[in-house]
């Protein structure tokens, strides 16, 4: 027997604060990048559309989809602008949450071979050779395309979700008819295989990241001694904000990853801790500006000056 709470929860009202205060953050980055930036090259662009990325990531999920779950089963509804005024399912916003960050990563993992490029100037040694630049933008495509459609794939059909409710769930039947929308998923073969790819797939772009990361760390030290004092910290500065931007992604995937553990251990006050961890979720944009500008000298010493008033 499933006891399921119906009830609109404090998420609602999380969902609204939180975009609010995400939007002032991430405006504050992309002026910080546009008009901030004169002294890093075309890299500000790559770093550009990262940020830009994490914008619309925030304004789709605290704004336009606001999601809302029906633990403990595996499914909820959605309360945000795409689906009260367009009548949106919450698996097609979710649907587009994985593409988001899914992007983002990839945006993140560009960043940093951009960096690599950068850096290595005209030494052949530690560039990375275009044919595998290539071969990582087609992986990447075809990873995203591969987990997204898999995904898309998973929700119970339209057709068939007021079915599933009357033979699985009859005593809760009026309050899912009373619902402006919502999306079932069920553990079957399809899921595990997406998660078994989703995986893989991942991995397998950490350990290039890692091998650029070991890469970069490798050049640095290799060119201290023939690069200018300002230059070398210039170029440092930027990986370790950018190590420590990669770092601030774990608050958007943990959160869901762990919800998954809870569901299916069923955890004591499970019902609370989904909604945390869908809040915590969130909050990835004011936490990755302030690592960005915490990390990064020149928005650092702005930020100082325009707000702290020190020169």
């Amino acid at each position: 027997m499933y006891d399921i709470d119906f009830s609109i929860p404090w998420l609602v009202t999380h969902y609204h604060v939180i975009g609010a205060i995400n939007l002032i953050f991430d405006a504050f980055s992309i002026y910080l990048i546009v008009y901030k930036s004169e002294k890093i090259d075309n890299f500000r662009y790559f770093l550009l559309n990262f940020q830009i990325a994490c914008m619309f990531t925030d304004i789709h999920i605290t704004f336009l989809m606001q999601p809302v779950p029906l633990y403990p089963l595996m499914g909820g509804y959605a309360m945000g602008f795409l689906a009260t005024r367009f009548g949106v399912t919450l698996h097609f916003c979710i649907t587009i949450v994985v593409f988001l960050y899914i992007y983002q990563v990839a945006s993140m993992i560009v960043c940093f071979v951009k960096k690599n490029q950068s850096i290595s100037g005209t030494l052949t040694s530690f560039s990375i050779p275009r044919f595998l630049i290539w071969f990582l933008l087609i992986f990447l495509l075809v990873y995203t395309v591969t987990v997204v459609g898999m995904y898309y794939s998973l929700s119970v059909e339209e057709s068939k979700k007021m079915k599933f409710v009357k033979e699985n769930l009859p005593e809760y039947q009026s309050q899912f008819q009373a619902l402006p929308n919502f999306s079932i998923y069920q553990a079957n073969s399809m899921l595990f295989i997406m998660v078994i790819v989703a995986v893989t797939g991942g991995l397998l772009a950490f350990l290039f990241f890692m091998a650029v990361l070991y890469n970069i760390f490798r050049m640095l030290s290799f060119m201290k001694i023939q690069m200018s004092a300002n230059t070398y910290k210039r170029h440092r500065a930027a990986v370790y904000s950018l190590i420590a931007q990669f770092a601030t992604s774990s608050v958007c995937f943990l959160p869901p990853i762990s919800l998954v553990f809870v569901v299916f251990f069923k955890l004591p006050y499970a019902q609370v801790l989904v909604e945390l961890l869908l809040a915590i979720a969130c909050t990835h944009s004011p936490l990755n500006v302030s690592v960005l500008v915490a990390t990064f000298p020149p928005y650092r010493a702005f930020f100082c000056r325009v707000f702290l008033r020190k020169e």
